[in-house]
């Protein structure tokens, strides 16, 4: 359901410069009503903002794979349903020791891989024993599993070095999934999953297309087919609609343009929640953000709500760090960094910095830019010389910043859940180490479950307080879908863009 976006305009903060900002790239398109073609019976079209560099996410970044892929065509012992709760998928049940150490999942009857293949304990195992060959950092998820025993059949154990709290969210990840051990070798090109869909072809940066798994066992998905496109360009995702090339556009990250949509009968407008924590990432281990003050200076010269009112149009929710309100721990707490230009300066002073030179490395996306002018210009008001750079999204802003960590400030959404635990991976491109933080970590997963709440709340201030990053706004869930389109998701609470029970009469 369309909601009212929470806009607390700052038009008095702004000043000339962001006040030119807030009208860049406002302008959209007008409607000029659905043409009336569009995709045929038992067959619908997605439109979608970033396509994925390849269909592998064992091997590439990027959360346009697991979108695309997750629930639809792999699956995992559980899911994380649209509320945010955790549902069993290809396990019936599961039972934990008393000691935590032995999770035991009775796996559902009949399964099979859509090569034909059956789904086994013995797939389980296959699957959680070559996650150490997994080069992206999902996989760290999983890093406690110290054994998968094969009890029978449908039976499968997992072994725990430590005592997890975080394994059955972590296992309806990605990291989770089952796969084939005859489809791995081509899972770049065709993933073969135990999903309602299976892959029909994937041309890359533009389409991918889905076709009904027959051999699913609880019978035909509700599409056919199902054909996912991919647009760069917000106006062109919405333009899709307009001339029948779409019949939702999913993830839309210019709210701007929902105004054409607005009022029309033939369109249905959708605000949800998500995951995503619009992140200004800083390098905690390169100069000159290893300096604790000159982070807070980052954070104290920014006012977040006038950056959300500029990139996402007042849409989304204020938040202070990587936890969204959907998370167990999340906790409304002051900003211990609120918008202060003066201690911004003041601090870069202390800390002997008082016009650092930084590198700000941006995706080519519409949303990033805006918000990322936003940034620079507060910062350049209190004595940063900020260089904006503009690099093609994913392949190079991956490559530059997330992979080789090379880069000093850059702007992501960062779409995993429960993913603030990444600031204790030593490998997370943030580059941010605290003993105390990996201690409180630790003892919050591996503690009794009844404390895991308030260790993870503890957890969550220290990286807050150290600001390790700045948080602008936890990202709105935003769509707009033909008329008679429904089942689309409405909000985004897990790393999937749950395409399972869409259609389209």
């Amino acid at each position: 359901m369309e909601r009212t976006p929470h806009c607390r305009t700052h038009r008095r903060r702004l000043g000339p410069t962001l006040a030119s900002l807030a009208a860049f790239g406002l302008l959209a398109g007008c409607a000029a009503g659905p043409a009336p073609s569009r995709s045929a019976p038992g067959e619908i079209t997605v439109a979608l903002g970033t396509s994925p560099i390849n269909l592998d996410y064992t091997r590439s970044s990027g959360g346009a794979i697991p979108q695309a892929l997750l629930y639809n065509v792999l699956e995992t012992l559980l899911k994380i349903d649209s509320d945010g709760s955790l549902q069993p998928l290809l396990a019936e049940s599961y039972e934990v020791s008393t000691d935590r150490l032995d999770y035991t999942f009775r796996l559902r009857h009949g399964v099979r891989f859509s090569n034909g293949t059956p789904m086994t304990a013995e797939s389980v195992k296959f699957s959680f024993d070559r996650l150490p060959t997994w080069t992206t950092a999902g996989a760290k998820q999983l890093a406690g599993i110290k054994e998968t025993r094969v009890l029978a059949p449908d039976v499968v154990q997992l072994h725990l070095a430590t005592p997890d709290n975080a394994l059955p969210a972590a296992l309806a990840g990605p990291a989770g999934t089952i796969f084939s051990p005859d489809g791995v070798a081509a899972l770049a090109t065709a993933p073969i999953g135990t999903g309602p869909y299976t892959v029909n072809g994937y041309d890359p940066g533009t389409a991918l297309r889905l076709v009904a798994n027959d051999g699913y066992r609880a019978g035909p998905p509700p599409m056919r087919r199902i054909t996912l496109t991919y647009y760069s360009d917000p106006t062109a995702q919405t333009n899709a609609l307009l001339t029948g090339g779409a019949d939702v556009a999913i993830g839309i990250t210019a709210p701007q343009l929902l105004a054409q949509f607005r009022g029309n009968p033939d369109f249905t407008v959708t605000s949800g929640t998500t995951n995503g924590e619009m992140t200004l990432s800083m390098n905690n281990a390169a100069a000159p953000f290893d300096d604790l003050r000159v982070r807070q200076a980052v954070r104290q010269a920014i006012d977040a709500d006038a950056v959300r009112e500029i990139a996402a149009s007042g849409y989304g929710d204020p938040i202070t760090t990587m936890v969204p309100p959907s998370d167990p721990w999340y906790e409304k707490r002051p900003d211990p960094y609120p918008y202060d230009p003066q201690r911004a300066r003041d601090l870069l002073a202390a800390a002997g910095q008082p016009h650092p030179t930084v590198t700000f490395k941006v995706p080519n996306q519409q949303v990033y830019i805006r918000a990322a002018q936003a940034v620079q210009s507060y910062l350049q008001a209190v004595g940063f010389s900020v260089d904006l750079r503009i690099l093609e999204f994913p392949a190079v802003w991956l490559g530059e910043v997330y992979t080789a960590r090379n880069y000093q400030l850059a702007i992501i959404n960062h779409i995993e859940p429960r993913d603030i635990v990444s600031f204790s991976n030593p490998a997370f491109y943030l580059g941010y180490r605290n003993p105390r933080a990996d201690t409180v970590l630790a003892a919050a997963r591996s503690g009794p479950p009844a404390d895991y709440v308030s260790g993870m709340r503890e957890y969550a201030r220290i990286v807050t307080d150290d600001a390790a990053a700045d948080f602008l706004y936890l990202t709105p869930w935003l769509g707009v879908a033909a008329r008679g389109v429904a089942g689309q998701p409405q909000n985004a609470a897990s790393e999937s863009i749950d395409l399972t029970r869409i259609t389209r009469r």
